[in-house]
């Protein structure tokens, strides 16, 4: 199959051509209208999933064993996540499928392939942000202009209100309130939208980007880099990270992989609990507040936070334990995101 079969067309929705060209766009919406965010990853697995049977010559409206397992199967040297995320769009499918009332659908029920997920989010340590806000803002003091300001005050808001990579990025004007610090994020991840308050110093941050370097936008424009597009936007955050990480030489992961911007949202998911603690706050009202800020869904994604970087938390886990003796599993016990 060629990469370029795997490209879809422009828009929203992919354009199909295999047997299921005609109900995997019903699928989509389905999907979205459950509150699922099926993005543009998504469709191409889909659409990936369409081809593949095309080309094994699949005519009619069906999904046997055979067809599931050639299409799931782990090819050498391919991350076993690709693996994982064919599974996840066959099997979701298939079960539409049954939904429908369709016959001769294998779901994989019975695929017992389990790819254990070894991997534990960097929390950087305190002396370690401190040297990377140093290098930061001396660098935006020596070099001045668009790029570097930019890229600090990301930073700031990364490290100081724990937002996502991609809700930072897809944030437009008019989701600020300058007036009052509050921030609008709308459909976030599994479609959550949230108001998130800044301080008062980051706000005023903000309110000076905004004087020096937004004048005469709209609205509906970006907050950052508005004449830019989203991915380009990702691809400057990135490259003048891991150049910060570098400059401020904080080492490799134990691992020898680099750390991700999305560590920053762990680091500051600990310190703002770290904070809590020292403030004498009851862990058993503040851990859903903390919920709420981040975004989640459900309290069990931040007790997931908990789970993987006890090590950073001090007596945090013995005082929450004791309000909640049942969600917070023994060491030695699997993690699940």
């Amino acid at each position: 199959m060629s990469k370029k079969s795997l490209n879809p067309s422009s828009g929203d929705m992919p354009q199909f051509e295999g047997p299921f060209k005609n109900l995997l766009p019903g699928y989509i919406q389905y999907k979205r209208a459950q509150g699922y965010k099926i993005g543009r990853p998504i469709t191409c697995r889909l659409r990936e999933m369409d081809l593949f049977f095309l080309e094994m010559g699949i005519r009619e409206i069906r999904i046997t064993r055979e067809m599931y397992e050639a299409f799931t199967a782990h090819k050498p040297g391919q991350k076993e996540t690709t693996t994982q995320k064919r599974q996840s769009a066959i099997r979701g499918f298939a079960g539409y499928l049954v939904s429908l009332g369709y016959q001769d659908i294998y779901t994989g029920y019975d695929d017992t392939r389990i790819f254990k997920r070894d991997f534990i989010p960097y929390v950087f340590q305190a002396e370690e942000t401190d040297r990377m806000f140093r290098v930061l803002h001396a660098s935006c003091r020596q070099f001045p202009c668009h790029e570097n300001d930019t890229f600090r005050l990301a930073m700031l808001m990364y490290y100081c209100c724990g937002f996502r990579r991609s809700e930072l990025t897809n944030l437009l004007i008019r989701d600020f309130d300058f007036q009052t610090g509050i921030i609008t994020v709308l459909h976030g991840k599994n479609d959550v939208s949230r108001r998130e308050q800044v301080s008062d110093s980051l706000q005023k941050e903000i309110l000076a980007y905004r004087e020096r370097y937004l004048p005469g936008t709209k609205p509906e424009d970006c907050f950052f880099y508005p004449e830019k597009k989203r991915g380009t936007v990702e691809g400057i955050l990135y490259r003048k990270f891991h150049q910060l990480l570098e400059d401020a030489g904080i080492p490799p992961r134990a691992d020898g992989g680099r750390q991700r911007l999305h560590d920053v949202r762990h680091t500051f998911c600990v310190r703002a609990l770290e904070q809590m603690q020292r403030k004498g706050f009851d862990l058993y009202t503040s851990l859903p507040l903390l919920s709420v800020y981040l975004g989640h869904k459900h309290i069990t994604e931040t007790e997931h936070y908990l789970r993987m970087v006890e090590e950073h938390f001090g007596g945090i886990l013995g005082r929450a334990s004791s309000h909640t003796p049942d969600i917070f599993p023994q060491c030695g016990e699997e993690d699940a995101e």
